[in-house]
């Protein structure tokens, strides 16, 4: 497999590389197929997520590892919250347009796994971060951290298989995008909704404080051609169990809500999986909270 250096050319080879790379992957049990309800929220009032941490899996909760949380992350206001509901389109985003020309970012089947290799530069334009004062978004989110390159090299099961009990997600990455860079779960380091509390750049990504850029919810940035297209969504990167994580339209292009999807925000039906239709377990992206992997349905 070629590295993938350089916007054009990166898009293009990763996109055959998803495609073609390896064998198809055997279904999953456990889990059943489910048919939209075509109930996804209106980006102007998407329910809120602060406080939808659990100890176990849940429907529209993320089943933290973590607890207990220190606080961090955004302190401004949050004038696009209004009781518990947030407008995504009322809310600003980070001032820029930074291209990242050295992006690379390789997926290959190696045998039974599948290799992730990745410096965690986006292959799509990011903000200016840290975050300028000059910047309008500065009263709500100073962030002040820098974009840095990372080492992100992931070996994952290239046929993923069901855990016994679904597990915990962390905090920091659960999975990495096709697009470049890392997914985080849905909550920040206080333990609120990122997405509606962080200030994010126009792609919904950010880095933290090692210079990590991540996202944690859906990403316009995304390329998702088939789902744009009203059909299934396309994959979109992989979570850490080695399940694919698909983007927010389902079986007939229908865009998906919690009320389709199980509680670690997945569901089982045929679905492209290295070139060939199979019926297995897959997650979404959605923008509903908990937005992705809201714990993890397979064997790590």
């Amino acid at each position: 497999m070629t590295s993938m250096t350089g916007r054009s050319a990166a898009l293009f080879l990763l996109a055959v590389a998803i495609a073609a790379c390896g064998g198809a992957a055997a279904a999953t049990t456990g889990t059943t197929t489910t048919t939209s309800t075509s109930g996804a929220p209106p980006l102007t009032a998407l329910p809120l997520g602060d406080g939808k941490v659990s100890t176990s899996p849940r429907v529209g909760y993320v089943y933290a590892c973590q607890t207990t949380f220190a606080g961090g992350g955004a302190t401004g206001a949050t004038p696009w919250i209004t009781g518990g509901s947030w407008d995504l389109t009322a809310k600003p985003v980070v001032s820029g347009s930074v291209s990242w020309p050295n992006a690379r970012i390789t997926i290959s089947r190696q045998g039974n796994s599948r290799v992730v290799s990745a410096n965690n530069l986006p292959l799509h334009a990011t903000g200016t971060f840290p975050i300028r004062a000059t910047d309008p978004v500065f009263k709500y989110d100073a962030n002040p951290n820098a974009i840095a390159e990372q080492t992100i090299l992931l070996t994952l099961p290239a046929t993923p298989t069901a855990a016994a009990a679904p597990g915990c997600v962390g905090q920091g990455m659960i999975g990495f995008a096709a697009s470049g860079a890392a997914l985080y779960n849905a909550l920040d380091a206080g333990g609120r909704d990122a997405a509606a509390h962080e200030i994010q750049d126009a792609c919904s990504g950010h880095p933290q404080m090692s210079g990590q850029y991540h996202y944690h919810s859906f990403s316009n940035c995304f390329i998702d051609a088939a789902g744009s297209a009203g059909g299934h969504s396309d994959l979109l990167g992989y979570a850490l169990d080695g399940y694919g994580v698909y983007g927010e339209h389902g079986e007939g292009g229908a865009q998906l809500a919690n009320a389709d999807l199980d509680a670690c925000h997945g569901h089982t039906h045929a679905i492209m999986w290295d070139g060939q239709s199979v019926a297995m377990y897959h997650y979404h992206m959605t923008r509903e909270y908990p937005y992705s992997v809201g714990c993890y349905h397979g064997v790590r």
